[in-house]
């Protein structure tokens, strides 16, 4: 398999992130409050850039884009501290998002097929959107086996078998395209290819974020059903 450029920075990119990341997650406490704090700012920041640069701005889109990015970020840093699961937690929410778009990527390029959202985002396919699914649901089976329950000491949210943990990340994933479509309507709408250029291969902050934003939400809104 031949990998173009511009694969190779993603790919590089998203090593060194994905490292520094699991490293501040496995950190917890302040450096994980830290880098989602700033996330939080940066993202918030990109939001504000984007809607105020069309003649569409309102001022009610803005506090929108306040809240959903700071609900969600603060919704990890809860995740991460609010137990002594909250490693495990934290980390089943990342791997599902990361799964999902790793899936979503490569079935899109193999299978490819009809457009998903042609109008909203050329890229995006059904292949995709289902292989994101299928591919969440694998890993969150996964973290959820016997095996490595015992052997971190650890226990699934409301108990729930790999199966079941099987079926939520497929569904969880889903709404990770949701919210990745959500964020490409509002560029779209002004105009914008990416909401900043930070990452190399990858854009802007809030591109990298854009799913794992809702599916924090939702994810996070499950935990607290169950304690």
């Amino acid at each position: 398999m031949i990998i173009d450029s511009a694969l190779k920075t993603r790919i590089q990119s998203a090593l060194v992130l994905g490292a520094v990341v699991l490293g501040v997650i496995y950190l917890g406490g302040i450096p994980f409050a830290l880098l989602m704090a700033t996330a939080a700012a940066i993202g918030i920041y990109e939001w504000g850039k984007m809607v105020w640069s069309g003649k569409r701005y309102r001022a009610i889109l803005m506090l929108f884009g306040m809240l959903y990015i700071g609900l969600s970020v603060w919704m990890m840093i809860w995740l991460r501290g609010s137990s002594a699961q909250g490693l495990y937690n934290i980390l089943t929410l990342v791997l599902i998002v990361w799964a999902s778009d790793i899936s979503a990527y490569f079935t899109g390029k193999t299978v490819g097929g009809p457009k998903l959202a042609p109008a909203i985002s050329p890229k995006k396919t059904w292949s995709g959107f289902f292989g994101s699914s299928v591919g969440a649901g694998i890993v969150s089976a996964a973290l959820a086996c016997p095996w490595v329950l015992s052997k971190f000491g650890v226990a699934t949210v409301g108990n729930m078998s790999w199966a079941g943990y099987a079926a939520m990340g497929f569904v969880l994933a889903m709404f990770g395209q949701v919210g990745d479509l959500f964020i490409s309507v509002v560029k779209r709408r002004y105009g914008v290819k990416d909401t900043g250029n930070l990452i190399p291969g990858h854009g802007g902050v809030l591109d990298r974020i854009d799913a794992l934003l809702l599916v924090a939400l939702l994810f996070g809104t499950i935990v607290i059903f169950f304690i």
